[in-house]
């Protein structure tokens, strides 16, 4: 039994998402020569994409380095064209993602055991498809220009978390002209880490877009090597596949458009959190408490808490981490009582340091739910409270959308709450493995958010690819993770509605010749 197997009589939780995997044997020459022929694929759809984002990436209003050039300024003007090829290599990517699963997963058409993809191959993978949208503008979302501002206002003014970009810096400012319009007047949402980053990046490149996009980029890039290191040794902890957890955290095409692509602080977040489960679960787990072990859990919690200073919804981790440590202790109220006390300690002295160095003061606190205003119905309590609004509406009952939203999603909070108590113990009574009651925890937090972005689902899909192996849990992630990647289209610049019709009905012809090729004439996929 594996380090991060629960012990016998586990809950329904465990038993229907959690198995332990064997290894199996490598792929023969035949299914290798496929794959390649798959990242090919996969790697010309990402420099498509690349290049299409020329013309319909999330590119700046101002400081635009791409108008006015005769080449690169030519998808501008072919804004529907760019839209199309960039829509198209969303499908091709997620396609071959898809196709990537039996040999990752390690079973055959039958769904037997059979030869699985190494490591090297798949990260070679990885390597091939992110690179080219780590080159490319940004796409799918405009937040780092939000980022840039808020790293403009962090330096200007005392209190960063008081005001938005038109107040503090003036609509005209050249950062403030390229946020959207719907955070222009919203304070920054960000804990003090991330506020430090942004404030850092702002020192360096000034008001200059593309130079400060590039840093940001390169953080985003920076929390995905973090996970790439973690993510297998997560895995090899819960007795995992390490190349299955990192296909589905990693190589998932939600990473590679929203994370690599559009430039996310949850790239980050999650970085920091997945090096944070390694290092502290590991001193946990050390046959010996000595100062190599103390060391490890600091720095582990040092990172797990600085996740929460990115993005505050990772916090749930360290209560996870506490009562791993208090299982380790012996359980019972006493070593609980202690591990709180630890990690309470060390993170507290974090979060001091941490608003000290970045001098954010305490409105961070209060700002971090700025974007529960928006009406997301990705979110099931936001879609349920305007649904019932509406309904009384049409009945005549006067408008109390806001009155309801507030109950349901107030309500929707606490379950989650009492939901994730209810893992913490679990954890502490051996009956689930602290990543897998983290996953599952942060699952319910999701479903249960007032506002749900689709990259939000890695909050939970991160720790949960580490620890939930059975294809009950599989098969309807891969789902969610396929339809979400190309739910979020390229901002294009506003184009009329029928011109995104067009390029889905062309981006659906691309992939139905894609599957014809694939499964029609399979022979075209090997190598001669």
């Amino acid at each position: 039994m594996s380090r991060g197997t629960p012990a016998r009589g586990a809950g329904s939780v465990t038993s229907r998402l959690h198995s332990e995997e064997r290894p199996t044997g490598r792929l023969p020459s035949a299914d290798l020569a496929r794959l390649r022929r798959i990242r090919l694929i996969g790697t010309t759809a990402a420099v498509a994409m690349a290049v299409g984002a020329l013309g319909a990436g999330a590119l700046p209003v101002l400081q635009n380095p791409i108008a006015g050039e005769r080449l690169f300024g030519l998808w501008l003007r072919l804004q529907p064209s760019s839209m199309t090829v960039v829509m198209t290599g969303m499908v091709v990517v997620t396609f071959c993602w898809l196709l990537l699963a039996p040999y990752v997963l390690g079973r055959d058409r039958r769904g037997r055991l059979s030869g699985r993809l190494g490591r090297a191959d798949l990260d070679r993978v990885i390597a091939s498809w992110a690179l080219p949208l780590a080159l490319a503008p940004p796409m799918f979302s405009k937040d780092v220009y939000s980022y840039l501002a808020q790293g403009a206002i962090g330096n200007e003014l005392a209190d960063p978390y008081a005001l938005g970009p038109v107040s503090a810096l003036g609509a005209s400012h050249a950062l403030t002209v390229n946020v959207p319009d719907m955070w222009r007047d919203t304070p920054n949402q960000y804990g003090p880490l991330f506020l430090g980053v942004q404030k850092v990046i702002h020192s360096l490149t000034g008001d200059d877009v593309v130079a400060g996009t590039i840093l940001h980029r390169i953080v985003a890039v920076l929390g995905i090597l973090m996970l790439g290191w973690a993510v297998p040794r997560l895995a090899e902890y819960c007795g995992v596949s390490d190349v299955a957890a990192l296909w589905l955290a990693v190589a998932n095409p939600l990473v590679l458009f929203h994370l690599v692509s559009g430039i996310h602080s949850e790239s980050l977040m999650m970085g920091l959190l997945a090096v944070g489960l390694v290092l502290a679960l590991r001193a946990i787990d050390s046959p010996v408490a000595d100062r190599r072990a103390v060391v490890l859990l600091v720095a582990g919690t040092v990172l797990v808490t600085g996740s929460a200073l990115v993005k505050l919804p990772t916090v749930v981790a360290l209560g996870f981490v506490g009562m791993a440590l208090a299982r380790r202790w012996g359980g019972g109220a006493r070593a609980t009582v202690r591990a709180a006390l630890v990690m309470t300690a060390i993170s507290g002295i974090t979060t001091g340091a941490m608003m000290l160095a970045t001098s954010s003061g305490t409105g961070w606190v209060t700002k971090l739910g700025a974007a529960t205003t928006l009406r997301s119905w990705l979110s099931p309590p936001t879609a349920l409270g305007v649904t019932v609004g509406g309904i009384g509406q049409y009945l005549g009952l006067g408008d109390h959308t806001e009155q309801v939203l507030a109950m349901v999603q107030t309500a929707a909070l606490l379950v989650a709450a009492a939901f994730t108590v209810r893992m913490l113990f679990a954890v502490q009574s051996r009956r689930i493995n602290p990543v897998g009651g983290l996953g599952v925890s942060m699952a319910a937090v999701v479903l249960c958010f007032p506002v749900v972005q689709p990259w939000y689902v890695l909050w939970a899909l991160i720790p949960l690819a580490a620890w939930a192996s059975r294809v009950e849990f599989r098969l309807p992630v891969v789902a969610v993770s396929a339809v979400l990647a190309c739910f979020t289209l390229p901002p294009g610049a506003g184009l009329p509605a029928f011109v995104t019709v067009q390029a889905w009905a062309a981006t659906v012809v691309a992939a139905l010749v894609l599957l014809v090729v694939f499964y029609r004439w399979p022979g075209l996929l090997r190598y001669r």
